[in-house]
């Protein structure tokens, strides 16, 4: 499950599961849901007070992804395939992923 709000005219184009990530020598597995109009960068709340109930199993609750970081589609600079795929944003920072759905459809929202 997922926890997040939409924007005014936002819509999920698609949710990403166990999306490899980089960034400089920093390597994550993330979710990642795209919309028409951010990144949003999802994963469980290793912080979350019920989870370690839930693993001494004295509660039972469905766990949910948070969003941990948002992109604006409008704050992606460029896209460049390489050997991984390499987004790089208005604020000089980048980063790599390797999925080739995400490319392509990123690809068509930032044009």
């Amino acid at each position: 499950m997922y926890n997040f709000d939409l924007l005014d005219g936002e819509e999920v184009i698609e949710i990403f599961d166990n999306m490899w990530i980089s960034q400089g020598n920093k390597e994550k597995n993330t979710t990642i849901a795209l919309t028409n109009k951010r990144l949003l960068f999802m994963d469980y709340d290793k912080y979350d007070s019920r989870e370690t109930l839930r693993i001494g199993r004295g509660i039972d609750y469905m766990r949910t992804k948070e969003v941990y970081y948002k992109i604006n589609i409008a704050d992606i600079n460029s896209l460049i395939k390489e050997d991984t795929y390499i987004i790089h944003l208005n604020d000089k920072t980048s980063f790599e992923f390797d999925d080739d759905k995400l490319y392509k459809l990123l690809q068509e929202l930032v044009g």
